[in-house]
């Protein structure tokens, strides 16, 4: 697939719990895992990608709810991923406390993974569903690509994005690697 199509293909992946899924996968293969851990992929939040380190001002804990929320300059680090936002709402499982049902970022949220970066108001990560949706202005760049939307929903189970557009018109600005190497842009060779 030509580097452009695997821009809006990246964000495909994006799931708050695929270390989790993956272990009930065992036929994917180590190059498969690669090609289709694209930017959110890998963002496990208890996962085996190592540890979730979460800096914030404030954090409670609803044992009632089994609700997670942190509050101010949040910023949540797994392996090379970062995710930041003004608010960071984790609903745990209540049949698997370590394994999240849904964690929902507010507030000028972005995630940035190497050169790759999705930006917008709200990420909603919602693991039952197996969807990632980002609305509020979405924007995801890869290098130089850029696709810009109102909203963004990602199908994890089934390998394909939406971007929508709503008042405006979904924009996508996508270098052909064949014409500037790798997509790069006009000048960064």
């Amino acid at each position: 697939m030509p580097r452009p199509l695997c821009f809006v293909a990246l964000i495909v992946l994006a799931s708050v719990a695929s270390a989790a899924s993956r272990a009930a996968e065992p036929d994917r293969t180590p190059a498969a895992d690669d090609q289709l851990d694209g930017l959110l992929g890998g963002f496990a939040l208890g996962g085996g990608r190592g540890p979730v380190r979460i800096d914030a001002a404030t954090m409670e804990f609803d044992y009632k709810t089994k609700v997670l929320t942190y509050r101010g300059g949040v910023t949540v680090t797994q392996e090379d991923m970062t995710l930041r936002s003004q608010t960071l709402r984790v609903t745990l499982d209540p049949d698997r406390m370590e394994r999240p049902r849904e964690v929902v970022a507010e507030g000028a949220v972005q995630i940035d993974k190497g050169a790759r970066r999705a930006t917008g108001g709200r990420a909603v990560f919602d693991n039952a569903a197996r969807t990632v949706t980002l609305t509020e202005e979405a924007r995801l760049q890869d290098g130089p690509n850029e696709v810009t939307g109102e909203r963004v929903v990602v199908y994890l189970n089934e390998q394909r994005s939406v971007v929508e557009g709503g008042q405006d018109r979904v924009r996508a600005v996508l270098y052909p690697s064949s014409e500037h190497g790798a997509g790069e842009a006009p000048g960064e060779r």
